[in-house]
């Protein structure tokens, strides 16, 4: 399945945050090498660096508490 690029930009996006949500904004390294395996896995990783430059990391909070 092929990507458009506006795809892997969502996609790489989506990643970025995952990882700001599972480092609560913070550097980790585990974490960061799990995103950027991920990435490579996907075939996103030039979109995925490029999200990581443009987008400031941030502390991601659920809104309810189940």
């Amino acid at each position: 399945m092929k990507l458009s690029k506006a795809g892997k930009e969502e996609l790489a996006v989506a990643l970025v945050l995952w990882k700001d949500f599972k480092t609560a904004g913070k550097m980790d390294i585990g974490i960061t090498r799990q995103a950027i395996a991920f990435a490579d896995m996907l075939g996103i990783r030039a979109e995925y660096e490029d999200m990581l430059i443009k987008l400031p990391p941030v502390k991601i909070e659920l809104r309810h508490r189940i």
